[in-house]
């Protein structure tokens, strides 16, 4: 693709870059430009570097370093993006480049790759298979750093945020890194390539976790009001799609386990099959406590984010009104009529005196799921196991971006 040496622009052909990024050791394909004051709002744009295969790397590492911000033409903004993909481990250990901008560029390249994978045709195994290994790929890239204690304050950015499915995704597998790397001993790995390979699965799971919302009706999943018993049933089953889309694409048995079970209850009262206690992967129970963590602490059209120590509070405590919370659950998971009778004693017309009726039991319905929202955010204690959500404060404590001390 033919660049001129020079451009006078409005600034709008131009992407901004960060020089640390580019790696000396990589032939980069793409042209680098500084930017300078023109006239009547226009910059002029000059080549500062074509071809870095004809400059010795010494040299090209010291320009790298003394420019300030440098841009590519967006005729180039697909080539770069390909240099990140494959250059994402150098800028991620790269020790003078910021840890926001680090996240950035994970996240900008995660989220380009969760969307991918959520938009491949998977009627096609091989398209599947492709679309599972560029996840892989890029995990494998990232694993270093996503699993160490201190990018968790690149991700404390990212908190508070409005919930959105694909940067969720990404946050819950960043922190099933971040846990099972600190908390080695609970699957008896130590360091190498076996726990690299954890890691890894345990990063895909939570990437993936949610892929089966495919195939959710798009009213459900982005209705802006509070869900019915019959959405909240047709919801919880995207855990079964999601393993079943990813079951013949050679994912690992573990990622596969994280992937179906993330949703049931340590007391044995949640989701799809009601397995309880040690019945519960281990895997699972991790993915579990960080979706709920991050589902908890993100915006949603119907409520406020809570902060870390509000969404850890209700995560530890005990519910009061438990029995309560599981009638409506078990009316919800049942799709069961509302136990209410509505009797309108006025001499109204037939017809009008029976829709007064059924408005009266909808709008019953309506409360009892509202009220079922308020009951869970009570306490959820009950939804997982206390040593793992114990040792999960711990280790989030553990960055001075958190303060937890208060629920160890």
């Amino acid at each position: 693709m033919d660049l001129q040496l020079e451009y006078f622009n409005d600034g709008t052909a131009f992407h901004e870059i960060d020089p640390l990024s580019i790696n000396p050791e990589y032939l980069t394909d793409f042209s680098i430009y500084e930017k300078q004051s023109y006239k009547d709002h226009q910059f002029k744009f000059r080549c500062l570097l074509v071809d870095t295969a004809s400059m010795p790397k010494d040299r090209l590492s010291g320009l790298l370093r003394s420019w300030g911000k440098v841009y590519i033409h967006e005729k180039q903004v697909k080539n770069y993006n390909e240099y990140l993909k494959n250059n994402l481990a150098y800028i991620l250990k790269h020790d003078e480049i910021d840890i926001l901008e680090k996240t950035n560029t994970l996240v900008d390249l995660s989220t380009n790759v969760v969307k991918e994978s959520f938009e491949i045709n998977f009627a096609s195994a091989k398209d599947c298979k492709k679309s599972l290994k560029n996840v892989q790929r890029l995990i494998s890239h990232a694993i270093e750093f996503i699993s160490d204690i201190n990018s968790l304050n690149g991700i404390t950015n990212l908190i508070g945020h409005d919930y959105e499915t694909h940067t969720h995704s990404i946050k819950v597998g960043w922190l099933m890194a971040i846990f099972i790397n600190a908390n080695k001993d609970l699957f008896d790995v130590k360091s190498g390539p076996q726990l690299k390979n954890l890691l890894v699965q345990a990063a895909v799971a939570g990437l993936l976790h949610d892929i089966g919302k495919i195939k959710i009706p798009q009213n459900i999943l982005n209705k802006k009001g509070k869900l019915d018993n019959l959405e909240y049933i047709i919801i919880q089953s995207h855990t079964a799609y999601s393993a079943s889309l990813l079951f013949d694409t050679g994912l690992s048995k573990r990622s596969i386990q994280a992937i179906l079970y993330h949703h049931e209850n340590e007391d044995g009262s949640g989701y799809p099959t009601g397995l309880s206690q040690d019945q519960i992967p281990l895997i699972a129970k991790i993915c579990h406590i960080t979706d709920v963590f991050d589902a908890l602490t993100s915006k949603r059209h119907y409520k406020e984010s809570k902060t870390p120590f509000e969404a850890l509070k209700i995560m530890t405590g005990e519910n009061p009104y438990l029995d309560t919370l599981k009638k409506f659950e078990e009316e919800a998971r049942e799709n069961k009529k509302t136990p209410v009778k509505a009797i309108v004693r006025d001499d109204y017309d037939v017809k009008l005196r029976r829709l007064r009726e059924k408005e009266m039991i909808e709008e019953e319905a309506k409360k009892r799921v509202e009220a079922r929202i308020k009951l869970r955010d009570k306490g959820m204690a009950h939804c997982f196991d206390t040593d793992l959500l114990r040792r999960f404060i711990y280790t989030i404590n553990q960055s001075e971006s958190f303060h937890l001390s208060e629920l160890l």
